[in-house]
This record gives structure tokens, C-alpha cells and sequence, in this order.
């Protein structure tokens, strides 16, 4: 009876002398175990850096090589760059620039990033047009699809990263702004249609950088997108500077502005009059900007362009019609009078009063790209040294007869990418001349001094 109770001690005894030396060895283990732990997630660590530091430096090594017309031109995602006056109503992650200004109290109310554009198919297909027809076809169904293509990616910029880019950048730079009645990624992709036509012409990419501010997008809200236009002024001077001030001197810097956009380009040669030219080649598109103001001021605007200024207009420019009418006064883009219109002003920005004003600007032209104007015929033939170009850089280039889309308002963005290229190719265009204004004609005494001549897109003379 005692021998079980001693044996029961015996081995609790035992049993607690091997705990107490098992322990230390366990804990030395546990230790062990601990340190192991700690040096595979040091390891880790480090590989997580090391991957950092090489995702960094391929991203530098990219930023720093300019890509290839082959590499923008293959990619199925084209990538425009920005800087908007809007606000961001969305997030870091996915931003929603609509209509609302960015009121950055001290912060510049400027934004900055990339995005990625998925080129439509029909894109490529433009060069490849076998007459003049076909051509403006294929530009139409190219637009409509650019259009309608899906912006796959956003990636918000700060300010340093976004001038890296710019910083770094080896070749032709272009500057887009938009208009009237236009839309964040609506911008966006017209600023892509031009750049990706002047990539497929030529053997060095263009690096495009769209500014958008914040127009309503809506035919209707006019006077909003003039205020918000003029709000939008001195953060676009504020980038141009900035821009400039960044890049690489040997990359030039091109300006295409559209509509109403052209209103703070020309405020900024102007404003610069006295400066080095700020821009290789110059665009105005469809310019909704007095005519007077603009011819009065052109050796300023031409003071802005190291080569060539391009003033793109079109007689059944629906809108700027209306912008005439609405301001009394003819514009830049449509540097003639309007047609005879009767109509209650609170008609003038109706889409139904667009379209008549189309089709009556239609008939005051003739179709094979020559003026009908019997004076205007008998005044160059009296006199051809009466025919001058609008200056002595500048000159006009009509696409009348090629553009459609949005009652002639649209942009013909293969003519500004041939013009940036220093070509029309496969276009070409025929010298005509048109009756100055009504204000014009007066102040000149009845009889011209001078008239301007316009390039007018020939259909033709099309050379595929």
C-alpha cells in the first residue's frame, strides 16, 4: 500500500524534473523560432524594397525615353496627360471631373494626371483613304468612335511628378485646350485624336497634355462656360509658365486651342508680347474671339509662335454664327458676316436654331472652293496684289467643306496634326478670297484695301 503512493511521487518527481530541463531548451527554441521568424520578415522586407527601388527606377529609366511613334501607335491604351480647373468630385482612386470648380483656396485650384485612352480600331485606318470622300468618312466614323471610347485608368499626379514627366520628355510637347460645351473626357479625347494622327505621320511622338476647365457641357449654358472660362485664366497661365519653365529646351512646345479656348491663348500672347515665342506652331480652331480684337493685336500673336500661326475656320460654323450674333461682332473662326437671320436672341443657343443657321450659311457658298462674291471675283482680278495672307506668320486654312460633325464646330483634327507635321498630306487646298465684313468694308471706304486670302481644303486636289 505505501510502495504506490511512493511511486506515484517518484514519478510526478520525474516528471517535473524533466519539465524543468526540457524548458529552458524550449524556450531556447521558441527563441530560435522567434529569431528566424524576424530575420525572414527582415528578408522580406528587404525584397519588398529592393522590388521598390527597381519598380522605381524602371519607371525613371521610362519616364526618361521618350517612346517611339511604333510604341504609342501599337499600344491599345493611348495616355494623355492633363491639368484641369475642375473639381475632383470623386476620389484619389477613381476622379470624377464634371463642371464644379476646383476652389482651392492658396492651392492653384490646379489637378494633375494621366489617362488611358483605348484607341478605337477605325483609328489607323485614316491615311489609308483612297479619295476625298472616303476620307472624311473615315474621319467622321473616327471621331465618333474616339468618342465613344472607354478611358480605361486615371492616375492622379502631384505637381512634381507630373513636371518629371514633362521634365524628361525628348520631343515635340502639345498643349490642348477645349472649348465651349465640352466635356472632362470629352477634352481628353480629342486632345488623343490629334496626337495619336500626328503620331501615325510621324517618326518622333508627340507628348500631349490636355487642359480642361470646368465648361457645363451643355449648349444651353453659354454664359456659365464664358465665366468659368475667365475664372479658369490665371491657373492656365500659371501652367503655361510652369510648363515652359520645366522642359527640356530642345523640345518644342506646340499650342492647339479650340472654340472658346482660344479666348486665354490669345490673352497670354498678348500678355507675353515682349518675351521669346512661347510656342514652335500656334492653332487657333474655330476661334469664338472678336475679329477686330484679334487682327488689331496680331503682331502680338504672332510674337507668341516661333514658326507659323494657324488660323482654322469654316463658313457653316453653326455656333460661331450664334456667338456673332450674340455679340454683335464677326469672330476669329468665321471672320465673315452672318447670314441674314430673324430670330428672337432667346433662340440663339436652340439646336433647332443652329440648324437653320446651317443651312442657310450653306447657301451663300459655291462647291468647288471658289467665293461667289461677283465683287469679290472683280476686285482680284482688277487688282490680284490686292491678296495677302491674314500675316506675316499666319495665314488661314478653311476646312469648310470637310468638317460636319456638331453643325461645323467640330474639330479637323487630321488638317491641326498635318499642320503641326508641317503637311496637309493627303490633303490639299485652294486659294480663295472672301467680302470683309460689313465694318471692314466701311472703314476701308466701300473698296478693299487688301484681301485676305484663305486656304480652303479642295476636295479636288486629294492625293492619296
Amino acid at each position: 500500500m505505501l510502495q504506490d503512493p511512493l511511486r506515484k511521487a517518484s514519478m510526478n518527481l520525474r516528471t517535473h524534473i524533466c519539465r524543468a530541463l526540457l524548458m529552458p531548451l524550449s524556450i531556447a527554441m521558441a527563441m530560435a523560432g522567434t529569431s528566424q521568424a524576424l530575420q525572414a520578415q527582415e528578408k522580406a522586407a528587404q525584397s519588398e524594397q529592393n522590388d521598390a527601388n527597381l519598380h522605381r527606377q524602371i519607371q525613371g529609366d521610362e519616364r526618361r525615353r521618350s517612346p517611339t511613334p511604333q510604341d504609342m501607335v501599337r499600344s491599345r491604351n493611348f495616355e494623355v496627360f492633363y491639368a484641369t480647373t475642375r473639381a475632383n468630385e470623386g476620389n484619389s482612386f477613381k476622379p470624377n471631373y464634371a463642371a464644379k470648380r476646383n476652389l482651392d483656396i492658396g492651392g492653384g485650384s490646379l489637378d494633375f494626371g494621366a489617362a488611358q485612352i483605348e484607341r478605337p480600331n477605325s483609328a489607323a485606318s485614316l491615311p489609308a483613304s483612297g479619295n476625298f470622300q472616303q476620307f472624311k468618312l473615315n474621319m467622321e466614323t473616327t471621331d465618333r468612335e474616339w468618342q465613344a471610347a472607354p478611358i480605361r485608368r486615371f492616375d492622379r499626379l502631384s505637381l512634381p511628378d507630373f513636371l518629371v514627366k514633362v521634365k524628361n520628355w525628348r520631343g515635340p510637347i502639345m498643349v490642348f485646350i477645349h472649348g465651349y460645351d465640352e466635356s472632362f473626357d470629352k477634352s481628353l479625347k480629342d486632345a488623343a485624336m490629334i496626337a495619336y494622327q500626328f503620331d501615325l505621320r510621324s517618326d518622333v511622338a508627340v507628348l500631349p497634355i490636355c487642359f480642361s476647365w470646368p465648361s457645363l457641357n451643355s449648349k444651353a449654358e453659354y454664359a456659365a462656360d464664358e465665366a468659368n472660362l475667365e475664372w479658369s485664366t490665371a491657373a492656365f497661365f500659371e501652367f503655361l509658365d510652369t510648363i515652359k519653365a520645366a522642359k527640356d529646351p530642345a523640345s518644342p512646345l506646340d499650342m492647339v486651342a479650340h472654340s472658346m479656348g482660344n479666348r486665354p491663348v490669345i490673352q497670354y500672347c498678348i500678355q507675353h508680347r515682349n518675351d521669346t515665342p512661347s510656342f514652335r506652331n500656334l492653332i487657333l480652331s474655330g476661334a469664338d474671339v472678336d475679329y477686330h480684337m484679334a487682327e488689331s493685336r496680331k503682331s502680338d500673336i504672332e510674337s507668341a509662335a516661333d514658326r507659323s500661326v494657324t488660323i482654322i475656320v469654316s463658313d457653316r460654323d453653326a455656333p460661331l454664327i450664334t456667338s456673332q450674333l450674340l455679340h454683335g461682332q464677326p469672330r476669329l473662326g468665321r471672320p465673315i458676316d452672318p447670314p441674314n437671320v430673324r430670330a428672337d436672341k432667346s433662340e440663339f443657343l436652340s439646336s433647332s436654331f443652329w440648324s437653320r443657321l446651317t443651312l442657310d450659311a450653306s447657301t451663300l457658298l459655291l462647291s468647288n472652293a471658289i467665293n461667289s462674291d461677283n465683287d469679290v471675283i472683280r476686285w482680284i482680278n482688277q487688282n490680284p496684289k490686292l491678296g495677302k495672307e491674314f500675316g506675316e506668320k499666319t495665314i488661314f486654312v478653311d476646312v469648310t467643306d470637310l468638317v460636319s460633325g456638331e453643325l461645323g464646330h467640330r474639330l479637323a483634327y487630321p488638317v491641326i496634326a498635318g499642320i503641326l507635321r508641317e503637311t496637309l498630306s493627303p490633303l490639299s487646298s485652294t486659294a480663295v478670297y472672301k467680302r470683309p465684313d460689313k465694318l471692314t468694308l466701311e472703314a476701308m471706304g466701300g473698296s478693299p484695301r487688301w484681301l485676305y486670302r484663305f486656304h480652303k481644303i479642295d476636295s479636288n486636289k486629294f492625293r492619296p
